[in-house]
């Protein structure tokens, strides 16, 4: 299962964003699921200096769900893209806490034999 640990585990990768945007998208996961891996940066070697792509990444664990809290809606400076990769009940979790804390737009699904990937487009939520 791409190096997840069960099938409960969620990974989580964000590119489109800055550190500060993959902050409060982290943040929210953080608080939705308290125990998590992460977050990691992760760029191609010499990316940076040629303007190239940081993907952040971090590992759900889905099994940790928070019962229902106040959340509010948060801002996001741009759009960010994020591809979740799992089981399909534990994405599903993540896509809803997410949909909590921001605007989500489902730009589609991949099934795989055991796992699904799942590609969202995150903004703000409109109540922020």
């Amino acid at each position: 299962m791409s190096g997840l640990e069960t099938a409960d585990h969620v990974s989580v990768h964000l590119t489109g964003c800055g550190q500060e945007d993959a902050s409060t998208v982290f943040g929210a996961l953080e608080a939705a699921f308290p125990e998590v891996s992460g977050p990691e940066e992760k760029a191609s070697a010499g990316a940076a200096a040629k303007g190239g792509a940081t993907v952040w990444c971090m590992v759900v664990d889905a099994r940790t769900r928070a019962t229902p809290r106040a959340v509010a809606p948060a801002r996001l400076a741009a759009p960010v893209t994020v591809d979740l990769f799992g089981a399909a009940d534990p994405v599903r979790q993540v896509k809803e806490e997410l949909g909590v804390v921001f605007g989500v737009e489902d730009h589609g699904t991949v099934p795989g034999e055991h796992e699904l990937e799942v590609r969202l487009q995150l903004g703000s939520h409109p109540d922020a």
